[in-house]
């Protein structure tokens, strides 16, 4: 009952979920307060059971279903959050119930207080993005920076400073989609393997750790100064649904890193996307561009156009697919879009 990108309820109608796998695209209702709902859901199912599923579930729905509510003006926002649209959809300024803005108003400045969690003497590293704080471990104030470009590169530097030398665990989130794991369970799978595996180094060298709970568990006696560099590799990847999904048998997703891609009507041929089909060897390629949609990476892909010919007959042509993130959607009008992609007739 969870759509890829993290949001939930399939139905407008009472703003229920469904029944198993009941995932439709185009109508679904994955109101935004509902995904915010399911980050706090989520961050505390961590807090009690320290395990790292949940904050990859937090992740997932934080990058794609919750900011996709929130308009790049900052000052529009959808209420629902379909999968595919034929142009219907438009994100509002504002709604006779206004519950998703001013939800959104009150979460998006408390974002930093999911980043971190400390139980002891072990800092849990929850997600990744250039900060800095300082926390209590053994009487010790501890200073910890990050300086990274995640989600669009999979390189974080932490810094460590600590009053004086300090023993601690640091507990590094590795995300699942650098472990072959889409979400928790059987309803996505990714078709294409990782190419490379996660690197942990502490001032330069690889660290001792242990994998405990998705963390990578980094024991020592911390001094300031010390530096850890993580590195994700940061793949393209196909995800395909559950069988039983039946509205995307036959269809694949795009991710890269934590973030989940679509096409989108401006940067396809002809401005068609729901005649579009992806190749079975679709010779992706990534660039980042700081021109569009106040900065996005986007994924090329080879795949199909289809068209109807006056015989009754299906045309297929040749088409380079352009993907944005999903959360960058409707910004630049009205027209089609689509997460799920069919994969090539022929």
């Amino acid at each position: 009952k969870l759509y890829i990108t993290g949001g939930v309820g399939a139905s407008s109608h009472g703003e229920a979920y469904g029944d198993n796998y009941e995932l439709p695209n185009m109508s679904a209702y994955c109101e935004t307060c509902a995904a915010i709902a399911n980050v706090f859901w989520n961050y505390r199912m961590f807090l009690m059971h320290g395990d790292a599923k949940y904050l990859n579930v937090l992740e997932r729905t934080l990058y794609n279903g919750v900011i996709s509510g929130l308009g790049l003006s900052g000052d529009r926002f959808f209420y629902p959050n379909p999968l595919q649209s034929d142009g219907q959809h438009e994100r509002s300024p504002w709604f006779g119930c206004a519950c998703c803005p001013s939800n959104l108003t009150r979460f998006l400045p408390s974002i930093p207080g999911y980043m971190y969690a400390l139980q002891g003497n072990k800092l849990y590293v929850n997600l990744y993005a250039g900060s800095s704080t300082s926390v209590e471990i053994a009487g010790n104030q501890v200073g910890i920076k990050q300086e990274t470009d995640y989600p669009w590169e999979g390189q974080v530097k932490i810094f460590v400073n600590p009053e004086s030398p300090t023993k601690m665990s640091l507990m590094f989130r590795i995300p699942g989609w650098t472990r072959d794991e889409v979400v928790p369970g059987d309803l996505y799978s990714y078709l294409d393997k990782p190419s490379g595996e996660v690197k942990v180094l502490v001032n330069g060298k690889e660290a001792e750790m242990l994998l405990v709970d998705g963390f990578a568990q980094v024991n020592r006696k911390w001094k300031a100064g010390d530096e850890v560099l993580l590195e994700f590799p940061m793949d393209i990847k196909r995800v395909e649904a559950n069988e039983l999904v039946e509205a995307d048998r036959g269809q694949v997703a795009i991710e890269r890193g934590p973030l989940v891609y679509c096409l989108e009507w401006p940067d396809q041929p002809e401005q068609t996307v729901l005649n579009l089909s992806i190749s079975n060897n679709p010779e992706f390629s990534y660039s980042f561009e700081p021109a569009l949609l106040n900065g996005v990476g986007i994924i090329k892909a080879k795949g199909y156009s289809s068209k109807n010919t006056p015989d009754g007959q299906v045309d297929q042509a040749s088409a380079d697919l352009v993907a944005i993130p999903y959360y960058s959607w409707a910004n630049r009008g009205r027209g089609e879009m689509t997460v799920w992609i069919p994969l090539q007739m022929r």
